[in-house]
């Protein structure tokens, strides 16, 4: 079999979901960020567990000599400096916020380095365990992290379940995702909900390459049966995020499961325009996006707080313990959306460019000196 170097389709896929899981967290009454499909959107990031496992098996799963040391450093330093750096960028957010009280009298809803932001949960951010633990807030600083936590020690488990023999490992592999279904449903605490979605995801992730290894790739499927199913399983995808059915995540995953599949053939009409080249940049900026748009949420709160102070007007509420902009108006509302997502293509544009770009070349660096002549080669889709 011919080894691909890209599936172009998911790493448009990875960019949309990634806008998705933004606008998700967009909280802006009577605005386009309030439909049923984005108040849904939360799930997708079983999505990115699904996508990193078929990614990672297909990196790695039938390298040859595949040893530990760069095959850390080149996870590392794809996840690792811009995590490491948006954490420092709340931490400089949350000492501005104590400095406008202390030296300004200007105060915020909570004191600074409290709650989500206290000090405790710094040291388990930086080691990336915040998500692992019952004791731990996985939610605490720059709150998507916690799907990063998991992720990067998804890495490690993959790495050892190489080491196995080749029926152990597919029996492991094949193993975890039912098993945490299993957890799941039953509502067990044998390990933390983020861990169990993790596994089953990821791990489903690489079973859905072996499918599409063994099977898949051999196959021609004519372009009009390939587009039916595509736009059947797109159908399939929205009915599944914007439901409040039982086991949602569960259902999510398998829902993902197939899409993956059979989007990885890139055999279809959607498949074709999924492959323009402005999904593609999407596709590139999808972890700065995930990564620095709570960041972006932060300021324009912290702005709106301010506003709503200085003009005597209510510009932000509280709905279920959520906090939601109001300019008052629906149509400027609506601006406020798309200029959120604005700012935080913007950001991600810097993030991408100066965080992303130069630290996977830090990494290779630093591999390419500890073994001469060596390269660890890149993965062209990405994982988040």
């Amino acid at each position: 079999m011919q080894r691909r170097e890209r599936f172009e389709v998911l790493d448009s896929f990875r960019g949309l979901c990634a806008l998705f899981v933004v606008v998700y967290h967009l909280h802006v009454s009577d605005s386009f960020a309030e439909i049923a499909f984005f108040r849904g959107s939360s799930i997708f990031v079983e999505f990115f567990f699904v996508l990193s496992g078929f990614v990672l098996a297909h990196g790695y799963a039938f390298r040859e000599n595949l040893s530990f040391g760069p095959f850390l450093s080149a996870r590392f330093f794809r996840l690792y400096p811009l995590h490491l750096f948006m954490l420092l960028v709340f931490v400089l957010l949350e000492l501005g916020k104590w400095s406008a009280l202390e030296f300004f009298g200007i105060s915020f809803n909570n004191m600074a380095f409290t709650n989500d932001y206290a000090l405790e949960s710094i040291l388990p951010n930086l080691l990336l365990v915040h998500a692992w633990t019952p004791f731990t807030n996985p939610l605490s600083f720059n709150t998507p992290s916690w799907s990063i936590s998991i992720e990067f020690y998804m890495y490690l488990l993959l790495y050892l379940s190489l080491l196995m023999a080749g029926r152990l490992r597919m029996l492991v592999w094949g193993l975890l995702p039912p098993v945490m279904f299993y957890l799941m449903i039953t509502g067990s605490d044998l390990l933390v909900p983020a861990v169990m979605r993790g596994l089953s995801g990821f791990f489903g992730g690489v079973i859905c390459y072996l499918v599409y290894r063994r099977y898949l790739s051999r196959i021609n499927v004519p372009v009009w049966l390939a587009s039916l199913v595509e736009v059947a399983l797109i159908l399939l995808v929205i009915a599944v995020v914007q439901s409040d059915v039982e086991y949602r995540s569960v259902w999510a995953t398998l829902v993902f499961f197939l899409t993956v599949l059979w989007f990885s053939l890139e055999s279809g009409l959607l498949s074709t325009a999924l492959k323009r080249d402005s999904l593609q940049f999407l596709g590139r900026l999808s972890y700065s996006m995930y990564m620095t748009h709570a960041a972006v949420i932060y300021l324009f709160t912290s702005l709106f707080l301010v506003l709503q102070k200085l003009i005597g007007r209510q510009t932000m509420s509280m709905v279920d313990g959520v906090r939601f902009f109001d300019t008052g108006y629906g149509l400027w509302n609506n601006l406020l959306v798309a200029l959120m997502l604005a700012s935080v293509l913007l950001c991600s544009c810097w993030t991408y460019r100066v965080i992303e770009v130069r630290g996977q070349a830090l990494g290779k660096q630093l591999r390419s000196k500890s073994s001469p002549g060596a390269s660890v080669k890149a993965l062209s889709v990405k994982a988040v």
